[in-house]
């Protein structure tokens, strides 16, 4: 299989698995917005989000790179983060502030993070992921041309409301 292959592989099964925990994890409906390969990401202005880097080998190559989850709207965050507590049986007001929004999500993602984890075994990568840490710079860097790069988002009902994803793997280079 192609790198190039590997790694649209790869984002399709991030793809599906964010999706399938919006929908499972929450009562809100979502929908697959689109999986881009990206070369350059200019709709780089977020309000909120979590971060979460990785590194590893795929098929005895070593591989890097990270994982964003972001949000133009505070309040979509919000919304996602309170559906999730209500659904957990938590306490639907610790969503009410910025730091249980981010606690949630930081579970919503260790949730992705293992299903995508145990799929991308199959294809022969060794990945370990760091934990989700607040996305501290609202913009992302332009993507090298080196670096794969890919966006998807999902569309939330009630307006216009999405949840994107980003996902980079980094050159080889830049991991030494």
């Amino acid at each position: 299989m192609k790198w190039d292959t590997l790694y649209h592989r790869c984002a399709e099964i991030l793809n599906n698995h964010a999706l399938e925990a919006i929908v499972r994890m929450s009562s809100l409906s979502a929908v697959a917005g689109g999986l881009a390969r990206e070369a350059n990401l200019a709709d780089g202005q977020y309000v909120e989000g979590a971060r979460v880097d990785f590194k590893g080998q795929i098929q005895g190559r070593p591989v890097g790179g990270f994982l964003i989850c972001a949000f133009h709207v505070f309040q979509v965050a919000q919304d996602l983060a309170r559906a999730i507590a209500v659904k957990m049986g938590l306490d639907p007001e610790m969503a009410s502030h910025r730091q249980g929004v981010e606690n949630v999500l930081a579970e919503f993602l260790n949730i992705i993070i293992g299903l995508t984890c145990s799929d991308w075994a199959k294809f022969g990568l060794d990945i370990v992921f760091d934990p989700p840490e607040k996305l501290v710079a609202h913009y992302l860097a332009p993507v090298a041309k080196e670096d794969e790069a890919y966006h998807m988002t999902f569309k939330l009902s009630g307006g216009d409301r999405r949840i994107d994803f980003f996902l980079r793997f980094l050159a080889p280079v830049k991991l030494a």
